[in-house]
């Protein structure tokens, strides 16, 4: 049986760090959607020529993320009042692979509970939503599923940033 190709292999035989391999393959962003480190698009493109010619696979986890992207449900109370929040937390994240969904609450506790249930039971991979009793949550905390409560009263833009970060770090801890 062959052996699995590793990140070292690739490294080792492109003549650059694991580091900078792992950057490539896994291609990371900041929360601000712009590359976390420049890197040559001509080492890029040697580093993924290496990785194809030694018949790279990734480990299961990443295939799974590229094979099913993380879908987060994102509950809010008014889309007028956040929708500058909305747009820039949904570029982040698509920027990540995920794909958001969206369900407005109303101020309604009732219609955050339906919801909240038609997301769980869809099986979303995360879920952001507006700060609620925890007595209103219980389906949610008893899930396991990752959560963000954001700082909707603030600047929209830095709001958006705070929560994407947090929710990629919360959805990366729990895979």
């Amino acid at each position: 049986m062959p052996k699995n190709v590793t990140l070292k292999d690739i490294a080792k035989e492109a003549g650059v760090s694991t580091a900078l391999v792992s950057f490539v393959m896994n291609n990371r962003l900041e929360a601000s959607g712009r590359q976390k480190y420049r890197v040559g698009e001509k080492t890029r493109q040697h580093i993924l020529e290496v990785a194809r010619r030694l018949n790279y696979r990734p480990a299961r986890r990443i295939l799974q993320r590229e094979l099913r992207p993380r879908v987060v449900a994102v509950l809010l109370p008014r889309m007028q009042e956040v929708e500058e929040f909305s747009m820039e937390l949904e570029r982040l994240c698509a920027a990540q692979g995920c794909t958001l969904l969206f369900g407005y609450t109303l101020d309604d506790p009732q219609r955050l509970q339906r919801l909240m249930g038609a997301f769980l039971e869809r099986k979303v991979d995360g879920v952001v939503l507006p700060s609620q009793p925890e007595e209103d949550l219980e389906g949610l905390l008893g899930s396991g599923i990752p959560y963000v409560v954001p700082e909707l009263s603030g600047e929209a833009i830095s709001a958006a940033r705070e929560c994407a970060s947090r929710l990629l770090q919360l959805l990366e801890e729990n895979e």
